[in-house]
């Protein structure tokens, strides 16, 4: 059955190519089986990169961050905890084998008009409770061949977890285009 103004067969296809430094939204990811890269945290912080998701021109990750059950927990938007504590600083970043480095933090572009000229994280959103914030990044460009970080800032405090590179460039061949494209 069509609806009155739709042409037969069904609506046509929106078309969006977008750039190509952004999160395509016409790809579905591969999976970049690496585990769970727990970072050497001390306090009632617990961090680690909990999933990777390769795209053809970038990926995602997801970072969680527990706090301790028996502590204070988090408190609204932004992750900051609660019960009469200041607020740590947390920060999360990649490091390429090449010194291309991005953290988060400070202004974040929502777009750029030109291909940015340095590796960048752009949040995919969050979601938090009491005790758990469970947050999701882009990051572009692929990485090169080498050693990957993962940078984890919190407080004053930065640790590190690497992986190799090649694993998150084998499955960017992995994606799969929902559509073809032209």
């Amino acid at each position: 059955m069509s609806l009155p103004n739709e042409p037969p067969g069904g609506p046509a296809l929106r078309s969006w190519a977008g750039r190509p430094w952004e999160r395509s939204d016409t790809e579905f990811p591969a999976v970049v089986p690496v585990g769970t890269l727990k970072f050497d945290t001390t306090g009632p912080s617990a961090v680690a990169v909990t999933g990777l998701l390769a795209y053809s021109n970038g990926f995602e990750f997801l970072v969680t961050r527990l706090l301790r059950p028996d502590g204070p927990g988090f408190l609204g938007l932004g992750a900051r905890p609660r019960g009469g504590r200041t607020p740590e600083t947390f920060k999360i970043g990649v490091e390429f084998a090449d010194g291309g480095q991005a953290l988060t933090g400070g202004h974040v572009e929502p777009r750029y008009d030109q291909e940015p000229g340095r590796p960048f994280l752009y949040p995919g959103g969050s979601r938090t409770s009491a005790h758990r914030m469970d947050d999701r990044q882009w990051a572009w460009p692929l990485p090169p061949p080498g050693r990957l970080d993962f940078i984890c800032r919190l407080g004053e405090v930065e640790t590190r977890v690497s992986m190799e590179a090649q694993l998150i460039l084998d499955a960017s061949h992995r994606s799969v285009q929902a559509w073809p494209s032209g």
